[in-house]
């Protein structure tokens, strides 16, 4: 509920507007055809005067133009609320715990939000807005002209509300199931089209995309056949609401035939204050029925919101000015019940270069993530200049660390942008160190130089040449303390040693943690810690 609150306090202006064009509408409606009753009657008499007919055609009028304003607040709050609930989780994803984060595939996240975010949309714009702006306004208005009609007529009316809620809750039940269905199969086509997107050499070269492509078959056909279902169900409530209509419209007429109480102008108002009536209620048992059903998708996404929030991020001491040592005091830490460290003590004085080196699963990359703060350690605590981490805003914090991993993180976005980000510098300045980091051919290779555009996850080149240009972001830091987990991991040994003695050298002041498995590059640490 609380994401409801944000969303419609950040667009309140909008709403009131959107609320008041929508109520207007509402009425307008209604008086337009209960006053062409009296332009009727008063026709067939002989009394309709020059004002009655400039009446019906200022409120004709009005109608038009308010239907037109109506769009601009429809189509900002539709995209805007819509594209609010994503930015909603990508300042979660910001703030996330990091372990939560992990144990959560893209492929279902981005599932994930996508729903979410489209039927959080659905219940605010689509169902809650349209309630209280259009639906309950235009029943209200419609009884209230009724009712100055025929009493009898709008009790009659009423008494058809009821056998609609009947049917509308028998349908309810069967689409509340095959919609957590399609939910559930439209995740797991994403998670399974994601990989296949991510994965296409290891998947090509292992010979799985067959079984990969089989799989997001079966989940495809799932889908089409539950959404076909949903379709029939709902075009079934409408040919059951379009025929209680049609006997009431019957019972109308033949009531006023054979009473002889309603005139012409009041039967041709009746008939169309009718459907303005049954009309908003027919909309709202579909749009009830929706909201229901997305209920289910934005819980999932309502999870999502609610994991839990590293709150240091935010929050706590701030960082000393400069880190002058690193102490790790009887550190433990396990995961998933394995115990990975066990009372680890250690220490880093200012501008030592430290190797650690050790079997795989050994928790070399652990100790860097309990150092960045993303893990926290189960006993003990980490010191920085005499500060505990804990205790420690890390946003702050990380205006003094870069850490650098195998993965090497490249982002779509130009040559430039992926190393400098959006600081300022000048060309000269960054072509210089690329040819440090041995990326001059690469540069003088690339189409539009430092503007070439790098793919997705650096997709357009090579594991080494990621990891490179990952390691040409040290020219542009000042931070003290530099973590670098495997980051040379991809290159062959003789531009490993040339890239790492330009790293060390622009280095020499800084604290360095690095976690690698090439022991031809530890010439020019000062200690090495073996796991």
């Amino acid at each position: 509920m609380k994401n409801f609150k944000y969303i419609i306090r950040k667009n309140l202006g909008l709403i009131l507007v959107y609320m008041l064009t929508g109520i207007s509408a509402a009425f307008l409606l209604n008086f337009n055809a209960n006053y062409f009753q009296i332009l009727t009657d008063r026709f067939s008499d002989g009394t309709l005067t020059f004002a009655a007919i400039a009446v019906y055609c200022l409120t004709l009028t009005l109608m038009c133009a308010v239907n037109y304003f109506d769009n601009y607040p429809d189509k900002r709050l539709s995209d805007g609320v819509y594209l609010d609930f994503k930015l909603l989780a990508l300042r979660k994803i910001s703030m996330v715990d990091y372990l939560s984060y992990v144990n959560i595939g893209t492929g279902e996240l981005i599932q994930r939000v996508e729903n979410g975010a489209a039927a959080g949309k659905s219940i605010l714009v689509d169902f809650m807005l349209r309630l209280f702006r259009e639906l309950l306004p235009s029943m209200i208005f419609s009884m209230i002209f009724i009712m100055n009609i025929n009493k009898n007529i709008m009790f009659a009316m009423l008494a058809g509300y009821i056998l609609v809620f009947i049917v509308t809750n028998l349908l309810l039940k069967a689409l509340y199931k095959i919609k957590e269905k399609i939910l559930t199969d439209e995740e797991s086509f994403s998670g399974v089209f994601v990989r296949g997107l991510s994965e296409m050499v290891t998947f090509r070269i292992n010979r799985r995309f067959k079984r990969e492509i089989q799989k997001a078959e079966d989940a495809s056909g799932e889908i089409v056949s539950s959404k076909v279902k949903m379709t029939l169900i709902h075009e079934a409530f409408f040919a059951v609401f379009a025929l209680i209509v049609i006997f009431i419209k019957i019972a109308l007429i033949l009531y006023a035939w054979t009473t002889r109480e309603l005139s012409v102008g009041e039967i041709i108002a009746l008939l169309a204050l009718i459907d303005n009536a049954y009309t908003p209620i027919a909309i709202f048992n579909v749009l009830y029925v929706q909201f229901k059903l997305d209920k289910a998708a934005f819980k999932r996404f309502s999870d999502f919101l609610s994991l839990d929030e590293d709150r240091r991020l935010n929050s706590g001491k701030a960082a000393p000015s400069a880190i002058d040592e690193v102490e790790f005091k009887n550190i433990s830490f396990s995961y998933s019940g394995k115990s990975v460290i066990q009372n680890m003590n250690y220490h880093i004085n200012r501008g030592e270069k430290i190797a650690i080196i050790g079997e795989s699963g050994s928790g070399k990359s652990t100790i860097l993530k309990l150092l960045i703060g993303l893990i926290k350690p189960d006993k003990g605590e980490i010191f920085i200049s005499k500060q505990p981490l804990s205790e420690m805003n890390l946003t702050d914090y990380y205006k003094h660390i870069i850490y650098i991993s195998q993965d090497a993180p490249i982002f779509e976005g130009t040559l430039r942008e992926n190393i400098v980000f959006d600081k300022t510098v000048g060309d000269n300045r960054i072509i210089s160190v690329l040819d440090k980091v041995c990326l001059a051919e690469f540069y003088k290779k690339s189409e539009h130089g430092l503007d070439t555009r790098i793919g997705e996850r650096g997709a357009n080149i090579s594991g080494g040449e990621r990891q490179r240009l990952a390691l040409a972001r040290l020219w542009f830091t000042d931070a003290d303390l530099v973590i670098l987990d495997e980051a040379t991991s991809a290159m062959d040994a003789v531009t490993e040693e040339e890239v790492m003695r330009a790293v060390m050298r622009k280095l020499v002041d800084k604290t360095v943690v690095m976690v690698t498995h090439r022991l031809n590059i530890l010439q020019g640490f000062d200690k090495i810690i073996r796991m």
